[in-house]
């Protein structure tokens, strides 16, 4: 299934408004800010139980949507750069995926997932660190194979089901780091850092396919109109996979980093629960020290 080049005109200008900033997007947007805002934020009693940054990274996820998604880089990413269209998937699968988990209070994510429901089995199923490694990067990879590449971005249903299954899997391969219900965060911090690392080496050999690749391997970028005569289709591609490896490498030592301080914290406040104590311990003993 090839790629239909009938439908890919030679100038942005050429596309109507509504194809450059398709209205869908901002109205998935503001519904999704409302029901934030309206219910995500608050507890049962009303009382607001969001913290400044967990609204500030649900603001951010929306606007990324909005700028990955409702504006011409659809169209340039789509139908004429490759290195766009990977920009693309590593804001939606390494940024917004990430911020959205980050965004809801984990009162919420306690009161969704004590339940017994059929798809909180489902939930805690495929978050255990091992399928949710092997699941997102296995997706991932497939995607990137040039039959099921081509045959998924041009047939549209296809494609965006693809694509909320890899926003789905991503969702889930982030939970084990960023867990926000403390009874269900199982990896230690030292874990968490092979587990991100593991990550990077498991999303390597796709971009590395993509990067080395002396031909062009999707028809869906071939002979389209080339907005800019100094990159090739070619250098293209070699683009886009580099710089999927660089947002991967990027997020992961931010991620890295971030496990770190929340380490050290940890530490901080252990040790000065240890001091305390010998300090009682001590006054015990003799109890006309100061």
């Amino acid at each position: 299934m090839q790629h239909n080049h009938h439908d890919v005109k030679h100038s942005l200008a050429h596309y109507s408004w509504s194809e450059l900033y398709p209205p869908s997007i901002y109205i998935v947007a503001i519904i999704l800010a409302f029901v934030y805002f309206r219910w995500v934020t608050r507890g049962k009693s009303g009382e607001v139980i969001a913290t400044f940054w967990q609204k500030a990274a649900m603001i951010s996820a929306l606007v990324l949507l909005i700028v990955i998604k409702g504006t011409p880089i659809q169209i340039l990413g789509h139908h004429y750069l490759f290195s766009v269209h990977m920009a693309q998937m590593a804001v939606l699968y390494l940024m917004i995926a990430p911020l959205i988990i980050l965004a809801i209070p984990g009162l919420k994510w306690r009161s969704w997932l004590h339940t017994s429901s059929i798809l909180t089995k489902i939930f805690h199923a495929l978050t255990k660190p091992l399928i949710a490694l092997l699941l997102f990067n296995t997706v991932f990879s497939l995607y990137h194979i040039p039959l099921v590449f081509d045959a998924a971005v041009s047939n549209p249903i296809l494609h965006y089901s693809y694509h909320a299954l890899l926003f789905l899997t991503a969702f889930t391969m982030w939970w084990p780091v960023l867990c926000p219900v403390k009874e269900l965060d199982t990896l230690s911090d030292i874990k968490k850092v092979g587990y991100v690392f593991a990550n990077g080496v498991l999303m390597t050999p796709a971009c590395a396919l993509i990067m080395f690749a002396d031909f062009q391997l999707y028809e869906t970028y071939r002979n389209v109109p080339q907005l800019f005569a100094t990159m090739t289709p070619s250098e293209d591609q070699h683009v886009g996979g580099v710089t999927m490896k660089i947002f991967q490498e990027v997020i992961y030592a931010f991620v890295l980093g971030l496990i770190f301080y929340r380490w050290v914290k940890k530490e901080r406040a252990r040790d000065k629960e240890d001091l305390e104590l010998i300090k009682r311990q001590n006054h015990s003993l003799n109890p006309e020290m100061k």
